[in-house]
């Protein structure tokens, strides 16, 4: 009786599942890379239950990674925001300085190479004036480091989250 109750349990949620995969696909995340290009209910169903099962499609809905892209670029402007906001005396502190782990996480989160992160830390030391202006104004730093990056001959092309 155990047995039989198990396998219909089973049977319920993998038809749910191959269900839900044939109707929408698996969406994006690790289940989608892995098994994309294969064809077929199964590997639908084991692409959107990896996504279920491990949660990677949340991180990469929220970070616009692993073939997500949904919202991506308000879900990064507010991430920029909440950073700078929750970090902000710290920032400040490393970006005068030119250097230190706000900068890094900064030049990061404005989409910096890893090669960029240098001339970002110099930029925000050598720019310290014009971006830390808004006397404590979260958006109005953040809308300064932006326009900087942007005006920047070498970051404007090497960090893609400026605009």
């Amino acid at each position: 009786m155990r047995k039989f109750l198990f396998l219909a349990i089973a049977a319920t949620l993998l038809a749910g599942t191959a269900a839900m995969a044939s109707e929408t696909g698996a969406g994006c995340g690790l289940g989608k890379m892995v098994f994309e290009g294969k064809k077929g209910i199964l590997f639908q169903s084991l692409a959107w239950t990896t996504n279920g099962t491990l949660g990677n499609q949340t991180f990469g809905i929220t970070s616009g990674t692993s073939g997500c892209d949904a919202d991506a670029v308000i879900l990064r402007e507010k991430e920029q925001e909440v950073f700078v906001a929750a970090n902000f005396d710290r920032l400040s502190q490393d970006m005068a300085q030119g250097r230190g782990e706000m900068v890094d996480a900064m030049a990061s989160l404005m989409g910096c190479d890893a090669v960029a992160h240098a001339d970002f830390a110099k930029m925000g030391q050598e720019r310290y004036g014009a971006i830390f202006s808004g006397q404590g104004d979260t958006l109005q730093v953040l809308a300064n480091m932006k326009r900087e990056l942007a005006a920047h001959p070498v970051l404007a092309g090497s960090c893609t989250r400026v605009s």
